[in-house]
């Protein structure tokens, strides 16, 4: 019996990020309402970093009471701040529920973690928050979750100037969609395999 492939993108920028990739929830960073639904598909949860857009807390204490039987996968730095049935280490597979994901570090502000696995024979990578994709194995995959945060260009026009903030330096640790498109075509399996851009900025895409 042919397996369906499906995902559902439910935030992903810097209000909140969640997508659900068959029975794989990445990331919980919306309030527990917007998920509730999708929940009841989900039996593991990836999470990347413990930055609040990633990780809602009050998200993360309904989900452990509402759906105890779903599983939590992070890092140790997740772990320390909410609970995690497995602990992730970069470079080690995870063999859970039919699934092997294989973690990798992406480089940011805090440890984050992009997500490798296979589904049926197909390769997926999900990966966000990240300024390198320099320890992404190089192989191919057949469905592509990275970054595409800003247009390079863009970025480079508010150089030293002032928003209250500083969007140069929080730009430049995330991914460009000039990055994130070469690694597309680098590490694609096919040309139908898709791109799906994840974090895109509303200001600088």
């Amino acid at each position: 019996m042919e397996q369906k492939f499906e995902y559902e993108i439910y935030g992903s920028s810097s209000k909140g990020n969640s997508v659900r990739i068959n029975d794989v929830l990445c990331d919980i960073g919306l309030p527990f309402s917007k998920l509730h639904d999708a929940l009841y598909k989900v039996n593991y949860i990836l999470l990347t970093h413990v930055h609040s857009d990633h990780v809602n807390p009050s998200t993360y204490k309904r989900i452990r009471k509402v759906f105890p039987n779903i599983k939590f996968v992070g890092n140790w730095e997740v772990s320390q701040r909410f609970h995690c049935d497995i602990i992730a280490n970069a470079g080690y597979p995870i063999d859970i529920g039919g699934y092997t994901f294989l973690p990798f570090e992406a480089p940011h502000n805090v440890l984050v973690y992009g997500y490798i696995w296979k589904w049926f024979g197909q390769q997926i990578i999900y990966v966000t928050d990240t300024y390198s994709l320099e320890n992404v194995p190089d192989i191919k995959f057949d469905w592509l979750f990275v970054e595409s945060n800003h247009d390079e260009k863009k970025i480079e026009q508010i150089e030293n100037k002032s928003f209250g903030y500083d969007a140069y330096a929080g730009a430049k640790r995330h991914l460009s969609t000039q990055q994130a498109k070469a690694f597309y075509f680098m590490h694609r399996r096919t040309p139908e395999s898709p791109w799906i851009e994840l974090h895109k900025s509303a200001r600088f895409y």
